[in-house]
């Protein structure tokens, strides 16, 4: 990490340079500046550790190998520990589809130049995932580890310091300087996920490690950034403490953060949307869609309608909503204020428990002949009767459930998430396996491929690029280490 540097030589390349009148107290504050952040640096360090996989990835043109090929596949991200008992948070995309993780731990007491080489490898497991704020939970047996008190963490301020430490690139135990660029950074309207924007540089491999201030307190954990380059332009994201400590608190307890689920599709108003639909409400969630026999259903939610309470508290958008169901209990009956025309209404809600995500199918029963949808990306299954019990609120018997992602697909997008059903490619139904491959084989290079795609009961539209672009993404910017899903597609379940 390097603050500032300035280098100025005299003639005889023997002076040293003096500073002049009035630059002295200047040069006092950065070195004493400096030396504080090489204490913090000693501090954080052993805290944050560098995280390898090893997984299976479908190989696409252009990678030396023929395409649809499985190969394994290795990567590294960045993680810190959150008890002393060997508990440490990451993003879940370091760790999605890893057969193997592994985490490299640096002793406290090493800080010698060659201290990496002779870090302590733990094999770790996976104790939970938060899907929806991109954050795993992993174990690894080990005991007395310095670790990041979440309770002890503080709110961010714009204009901030801040160090980013991470693994960027596989290169161990690095440090970045920047500021809070923003507190609460909402990258899209129908969105309710907020994060710390900041301009330290933070590129691949960066993915789950933490955000602090000056004072070695953890503001966040560093989970991606908006770039056209794919590297490090000033703009990353971090999730911020308060949501990384309940989603800690809850995989530690429970193994997963679902929330309750009401059955509905909300939208966040727009000007457009209150003048388009001659809503009174000028601020609160829509309510776009319901699920028949759902929760919103039997409490008799309209489409149309606008929720503004929840249990007596004030809905003004859609990540107060967010924010609000994480603190209910399924099948506990709770009070639902909305706007129906010009007629506020008090509904009887009983949320249902989280839909369960169906496992992994054992790998010794997924083929490539039989599984893999390769210009998708995925690997998948002919919902069948008994598929289809297992699964709440499934709209239509028949279709292809996602068994697991595989790779990014012909078109260099993969939204899909384990659990989602494929009901139709470009218009016309799909009963299976054999239908979709059928479908897709069909479809000619370069046209677009629109699916119709159930998740958690809500039906949406899927628009991915053709296949004629292979492995890459439109020219505009791109959420990078792990893509952002479709904004056509939900990316969270409600």
């Amino acid at each position: 990490m390097v603050l500032s540097g300035l280098l100025v030589l005299s003639a005889s390349g023997q002076q040293r340079l003096r500073p002049s009148d009035g630059t002295g107290g200047a040069v006092h504050d950065l070195q004493s500046m400096s030396s504080e952040m090489e204490r913090l640096t000693i501090a954080v360090a052993p805290k944050v550790v560098q995280i390898a996989t090893q997984g299976l990835k479908i190989t696409g043109s252009g990678e030396g190998q023929p395409a649809g090929v499985l190969v394994t596949e290795h990567g590294r991200g960045s993680g810190f520990f959150v008890s002393s008992d060997g508990y440490l948070l990451t993003n879940a995309h370091v760790v999605a589809n890893a057969t193997r993780i592994t985490v490299l731990v640096q002793s406290a007491a090493d800080r010698s130049p060659d201290a990496a080489d002779r870090s302590h490898e733990y094999v770790a497991r996976v104790a939970g995932v938060d899907a929806d704020n991109d954050l795993a939970l992993l174990k690894v047996d080990a005991e007395s580890l310095p670790f990041f008190d979440l309770a002890s963490g503080r709110n961010p301020r714009q204009g901030q310091l801040v160090l980013a430490y991470g693994n960027p690139l596989g290169l161990s135990q690095s440090a970045t300087l920047g500021l809070v660029s923003a507190v609460e950074r909402q990258l899209n309207p129908d969105d309710p996920r907020v994060y710390i924007q900041t301009d330290a540089p933070l590129n691949p491999g960066n993915s789950g490690g933490p955000l602090v201030d000056l004072d070695g307190h953890l503001l966040g954990v560093n989970t991606m950034i908006l770039s056209q380059s794919g590297g490090s332009e000033g703009i990353g994201f971090a999730v911020p403490l308060d949501v990384a400590r309940q989603s800690y608190a809850m995989l530690r307890e429970k193994g997963t953060t679902a929330r309750p689920l009401f059955g509905i599709q909300p939208r966040s108003l727009t000007p457009d949307l209150i003048a388009g639909l001659h809503l009174k409400a000028a601020d609160g969630v829509l309510v776009e869609d319901v699920a028949p026999g759902g929760p919103g259903a039997d409490a008799g939610l309209l489409p149309g309608d606008v929720i503004s309470g929840l249990a007596g508290k004030p809905i003004h958008n859609i990540r107060d909503l967010y924010r609000a169901e994480y603190q209910l209990a399924p099948h506990r009956a709770l009070e639902l204020t909305v706007l129906r025309g010009d007629q506020p209404r008090t509904l009887r809600i009983t949320p249902a428990a989280p839909r369960s995500t169906p496992d992994a199918l054992p790998s010794k029963n997924i083929t490539e002949k039989d599984n893999l949808v390769f210009r998708l990306g995925m690997y998948g299954a002919t919902l069948t009767p008994a598929l289809a019990s297992g699964l709440d609120l499934v709209r239509d018997s028949s279709g292809v459930l996602v068994i697991a992602r595989a790779g990014q697909g012909l078109s260099g997008q993969n939204p899909f998430q384990p659990g989602d059903i494929i009901h139709a490619v470009n218009g016309a139904a799909v009963d299976g396996m054999v239908e979709l491959r059928q479908k897709l084989d069909s479809i000619s290079d370069g046209t677009p491929i629109v699916l119709q795609v159930e998740r958690a009961g809500m039906l949406s539209y899927m628009a991915l690029a053709g296949p004629a672009y292979p492995g890459t993404l439109p020219k505009a910017s791109r959420f990078t280490p792990e893509s952002m899903p479709a904004a056509s597609a939900p990316a969270l379940r409600w």
